[in-house]
């Protein structure tokens, strides 16, 4: 609303729209905050946190120190909070819930648990049977079962890092499947998380390496079983890489440009810091759709 004013009357505009200082209408920045939280941490600002971060961009003259400030707090600020804990919190469980969505079509932890309790029971009879391989293959799953859902405080406690829990959720019963045999799992692992299909040569190494325990290279280190190729495609480059491009993909509905990635992908690489990623692209006039 523009007000226009003389010595006689007060006149009224309706219809209009503020516009801040800077050139940006209100609406702008109140869109820009609102896309902060659904994207850090998975949910909507509360009135009083529209109002402190609208009000805290206009005083910051929208600069990127201050849009670095509000996006950071969201990321890992830890004081409690009613119902999520903490922003912290709130942003990991987002993560965690993305590589679900991502690997495993979004299953709930109540499914993955349910599984473990029918292990467990399996695991029980076979024991009291004295079927032992059968007791320690079921063990084996209920292990990696819960470490898929154990990921989620992992990471928040700083013992992996996001790429890292990708390592859990490719390795567990339900991808398995979701892509049963190796075949499928090979192929779905590339799509998935370095937005590629492997070449011939790739996919008949981590095929060999998988099926049948051969010592193969694979993204130049070798490996002899499942558990190596898993562990050598999630700390390669090209895992680096294509979280990266998700993160683009996500944040921004985009593939990043090759610039784009020459810029991000080698600090990330050196850091682990999926925050870092996040953050270039939060930050920018693109995202906030300051233009």
């Amino acid at each position: 609303m523009i007000l226009s004013c003389t010595t006689e009357e007060l006149v009224v505009i309706d219809g209009n729209t503020p516009y801040s200082t800077f050139n940006i209408s209100d609406i702008k920045i109140e869109n820009y905050v609102n896309r902060l939280y659904i994207d850090i941490i998975g949910r909507e600002p509360l009135d009083d946190e529209l109002v402190q971060e609208v009000n805290r961009l206009k005083a910051g003259g929208l600069k990127r120190e201050t849009r670095d400030s509000i996006i950071y707090k969201l990321m890992t600020d830890t004081t409690y909070r009613e119902n999520e804990f903490s922003y912290k919190a709130a942003f990991v469980q987002n993560l965690y819930n993305q590589a679900k969505v991502r690997c495993l079509e979004g299953a709930a932890d109540s499914e993955i648990e349910l599984r473990i309790s029918i292990l467990k029971f399996g695991a029980l009879q076979d024991s009291l049977e004295g079927n032992w391989d059968g007791y320690y293959a079921k063990q084996n799953e209920i292990r990696r079962n819960q470490a898929t859902l154990d990921s989620r405080q992992s990471l928040y406690d700083g013992l992996i890092e996001y790429h890292q829990m990708y390592a859990f959720m490719i390795d567990n019963t339900i991808y398995d499947i979701i892509n049963m045999n190796t075949f499928n799992f090979v192929r779905a692992t590339f799509d998935e998380l370095l937005w590629r299909l492997p070449t011939t040569q790739e996919f008949d190494n981590g095929f060999n390496m998988i099926e049948f325990n051969q010592t193969t290279e694979f993204f130049g280190s070798l490996g002899s079983d499942k558990n190596d190729y898993i562990r050598i495609l999630i700390e390669s480059s090209e895992m680096h890489e294509g979280m990266v491009i998700w993160c683009y993909q996500v944040l921004l509905s985009r593939p990043p440009t090759a610039a784009e990635v020459v810029t991000l992908l080698p600090e990330y690489i050196e850091t682990k810091d999926i925050n870092l990623v996040f953050a270039q692209i939060l930050v920018t006039d693109e995202y906030a759709n300051f233009k």
